[in-house]
């Protein structure tokens, strides 16, 4: 084998190593070019991205759900060229996803409820989807809408050319479908308040409008009305339970009369105080609610709402009847309470009248007797002179019973009336006063614009009644003066006499003043009042009556 050497020149190396050198170089530079503009475009994308997601979330925070979501959807098609956009939302109440907002082109074809999901779905061909291809749409991308790890909603984005969605980064998307979500859950929340205020409101009222009359059958047509009208129902009953009876009385029904079996019902309790509802027809019991009415413990009754159409209750319809049967047991014992007390201020008026009977008229018809004894045995012995002495003393006796006997009649005629106030019953019954007892009497009415529950205005104007008497019989007076105004958070009654006065310290025994000062007393303690007397021999009387206008634990 010949072995040949070539000799090559010294500069011919370095030369075609710096050609390789320099092509490597040029290609290094080439691709660090092309690298730094892919890096530069991706971040001018990423700023697009950041600035889009930044003015969606600037649109979200607008108070108005609905309108922020629509501004938000807007920016989102004007930042990814699609066509349309539609929010699906599943709010607390409902068990699937239900259209809350569309924004775009054709929103009548978006009829497929997208399936829950938490991946982004995209999709380059709408075959299963014809009535969005029928209308043009060519890709469609769905997002979830993540609240708190859980799929609360889906947004999905149509576009009608190619290429459009493919710009949409999957992480791009999720921020968008969170931000969504946070604002669908809070508006959500923020009803659930608004809500839940009203209801509150309305129980608020309907609790003002149950204690504000005193009528029992009244509180128990306006228990049963307010439960069917804030639940929402069709027919409502109210069953109170007799202890004395044992059995169930329905008291109170409210809703179409075909609801009902019967208007009044009686029935026995069943196990564990707890019976089937026989009073709404099986038909409206579709929907039945039915809570007891309990009081210090005991069930004293059964609060119920029914309709025909079948639902489900919320838990916020429930508290909302279980806060109308609280009402209703307050309502209800006060109602039994106030027929208690107005028993009891019945037979304390008749044992009034029964006390005064016997302590003016009885008493004074027994004087009579006793005079007309002694007169017959003057005419039996022939003295006519003493006779006619003792008929003049009859004669002033029978004039004293005909006053006293006008001023009880006067008296009864002088009960209170629902349609006046106070002061128009004293003012009515001083004018009678003045014309039967022949005395002056003037009314000074001030400024007190208050409503007394009944049984302080009967006690009142019990007081009137009786210091007037006092007057007439006793006083010696020329003229009478009865005051009402207000003093500060206080209601004043005076009544003053320009007559002879008296000793409050030692008043006079028998038929005096006496007679009536501790029965006035005893009507104005009762009612929480202060009961005052001021008069000196010569000088009048003054009786002074002050009553809290703030009764009842509310300015009235």
């Amino acid at each position: 084998m010949e072995l040949r050497v070539f000799n090559v020149e010294p500069n011919v190396v370095p030369f075609g190593f710096g050609i390789i050198l320099c092509a490597g170089l040029g290609a290094l530079a080439l691709w660090l070019g092309r690298a730094l503009q892919q890096a530069r475009a991706r971040t001018a994308a990423q700023a697009r991205d950041i600035q889009a997601l930044t003015h969606i979330q600037e649109r979200l925070t607008n108070a108005d759900c609905s309108q922020a979501v629509a501004d938000a959807l807007d920016a989102l098609l004007g930042y990814s060229h699609a066509a349309a956009a539609q929010v699906w939302f599943k709010s607390d109440s409902a068990a699937s996803f239900t259209p809350y907002l569309h924004r775009g082109l054709f929103p009548e074809s978006f009829t497929l409820v997208p399936a829950a999901s938490e991946k982004i779905s995209h999709f380059s061909a709408l075959d299963a989807l014809p009535n969005l291809s029928a209308k043009g749409f060519v890709e469609l991308v769905q997002i979830p809408l993540l609240w708190q790890s859980q799929v609360v909603g889906m947004l999905e984005i149509a576009a009608r050319h190619r290429g459009e969605l493919r710009t949409l980064a999957d992480e791009w998307c999720y921020a968008v479908g969170r931000a969504l979500a946070a604002k669908l859950e809070a508006a959500q929340e923020l009803e659930h308040v608004r809500a839940q205020l009203a209801d509150e409101k309305r129980l608020w009222e309907a609790g003002l409008e149950v204690t504000a009359t005193e009528d029992y059958d009244q509180v128990l047509r306006t228990i049963v009305e307010r439960a069917r009208e804030l639940i929402h129902a069709e027919a409502s009953a109210l069953c109170l339970w007799n202890q004395e009876k044992e059995i169930w009385v329905v008291q109170g029904t409210s809703g179409t009369p075909e609801a009902f079996a019967v208007e009044t019902l009686q029935f026995e309790r069943g196990d564990g105080g707890r019976v089937e509802c026989p009073v709404v027809r099986f038909k409206f019991r579709q929907a039945h609610l039915d809570l007891p009415v309990r009081r210090n413990g005991h069930i004293v009754g059964c609060l119920c709402v029914a309709s025909q159409t079948p639902r489900e209750y919320s838990a916020e319809e429930r508290a909302l009847l279980m806060g109308i049967a609280s009402q209703a047991a307050l309502a209800v014992e006060r109602a039994r309470a106030l027929q208690t007390m107005g028993s009891r201020a019945a037979t304390a008026e008749r044992e009034r009248l029964a006390r005064e009977i016997h302590d003016t008229l009885a008493q004074i018809l027994g004087f009579v007797h006793i005079k007309t004894g002694v007169v017959q045995e003057w005419l039996t012995q022939g003295n006519l002179a003493q006779a006619q002495t003792e008929l003049e003393q009859l004669s002033r006796l029978s004039q004293e019973l005909y006053q006293d006997t006008r001023e009880l009649v006067l008296g009864l005629h002088g009960e209170t009336d629902a349609t006046h106030d106070l002061a128009d019953m004293i003012q009515t019954y001083l004018e009678r006063f003045s014309q039967f007892c022949n005395l002056p009497t003037t009314f000074e009415r001030g400024d007190l614009d208050v409503t007394f529950p009944p049984a302080v205005e009967v006690q009142l104007l019990r007081v009137v009644q009786e210091a007037l008497s006092n007057v007439r019989k006793h006083a010696r007076a020329k003229h009478a003066w009865v005051s009402l105004r207000r003093a500060q958070d206080q209601a004043l009654l005076e009544i003053r006499d320009d007559g002879q006065g008296f000793d409050p310290a030692h008043p006079t025994r028998g038929f005096g003043p006496r007679f009536g000062l501790q029965s006035m007393r005893e009507r104005v303690e009762s009612i929480h009042g202060a009961f005052a007397v001021h008069s000196a021999p010569g000088q009048g009387t003054r009786i002074q009556v002050t009553v809290p206008i703030i009764y009842r634990g509310q300015d009235v």
